[in-house]
C-alpha cells in the first residue's frame, strides 16, 4: 500500500462526494482534533480507529510523564498567582495520569488473566493420544 499525501486523500473525497475541497478539509480536520482531544486527556486508555485501529497508551509513556509532573508540582512555589495557577494546572494532569496508570494495570492485569484462561482451557481440550 503506498501512502497518499492528504491533499490527494481530500480532492478523492470531495469528488467522489460532490463535496467542495473546503468542507472536506474541515471536516477531516475537525475529526482529527477531535481525536487528539480525547487522546490528550487520557479518560479512555484505548482508542479505536476505525481503518486505522486500536490504540492503546504505552505505560511506559505514562510512568514518564507522571515522574515529569510529579517533580513540576514539586518545583512550584504557590507564593505568587502565575505559580499557583500552574501548580494546579500540573496537580491536575498528574492526578489524570495516576488515574491512566491504574486503568492501564486493570487493563494489562485482565488481559493477563484472559490469556491464562485460554491457555489452559486450550491445554484441557487438546485430546491426548495413545502410543
Amino acid at each position: 500500500m503506498i501512502p497518499k499525501k492528504p491533499e490527494t486523500i481530500i480532492k478523492e473525497v470531495a469528488e467522489e462526494n460532490d463535496l467542495s475541497e473546503s468542507m472536506v478539509d474541515d471536516i477531516v480536520g475537525f475529526y482529527y482534533k477531535e481525536l487528539r482531544k480525547k487522546l490528550s486527556s487520557l479518560e479512555d486508555i484505548r482508542i479505536n480507529i476505525p481503518g486505522l485501529g486500536h490504540f492503546l497508551i504505552k505505560k511506559k509513556s505514562v510512568d514518564n510523564m507522571t515522574k515529569k509532573y510529579t517533580n513540576l508540582v514539586n518545583k512550584y512555589n504557590s507564593e505568587t498567582f502565575s505559580n499557583y495557577h500552574n501548580k494546579k494546572l500540573a496537580e491536575a494532569k498528574l492526578e489524570k495520569l495516576k488515574k491512566a496508570s491504574k486503568k492501564i494495570d486493570e487493563f494489562l492485569t485482565a488481559k493477563k488473566i484472559f490469556k491464562h484462561v485460554k491457555q489452559t482451557k486450550t491445554n484441557m481440550e487438546e485430546p491426548e493420544t495413545d502410543c
